[in-house]
């Protein structure tokens, strides 16, 4: 199987350069999304990119993963944790108020299947 950590990691920098043609590429049409903190479910690729341009167009244009300080490979599996960082330029409940800094501790767990594409992205944080 292919080296998964380095296609989750080209995942983060496709997602940093908001590069979201890249994205749709890693993916599958099905992808299965959620982001548990924040009661945010998916399970279309196309859907997930619309509410990801979205919000970094709308409302936290300089979003952005940091490096991770941990990647598991576990089976099909990687998990990364790293800082999520961003200024809101709205109010956004549960990321900070307007203007103000926020960084949040994020673990992701990104499945892939047998090719080396995305099927699962979880998001914790």
């Amino acid at each position: 199987m292919a080296d998964l950590a380095n296609r989750a990691e080209r995942l983060i920098q496709a997602y940093n350069a908001k590069d979201f043609n890249a994205m749709a590429d890693m993916m599958a049409p099905d992808v299965d999304f959620a982001h548990y903190n924040r009661d945010f479910t998916l399970t279309s690729r196309d859907a997930l990119l619309e509410v990801l341009r979205g919000f970094a167009e709308n409302y936290v244009p300089d979003r952005h993963f940091e490096d991770a300080d941990l990647v598991l490979e576990v089976g099909d599996t990687v998990i990364r944790q790293a800082w999520y960082v961003g200024t809101p330029s709205v109010d956004l409940p549960g990321f900070g108020k307007a203007g103000a800094v926020f960084r949040l501790k994020f673990c992701s767990f990104i499945r892939f299947d047998g090719d080396g594409c995305i099927i699962e992205w979880k998001d914790f944080g």
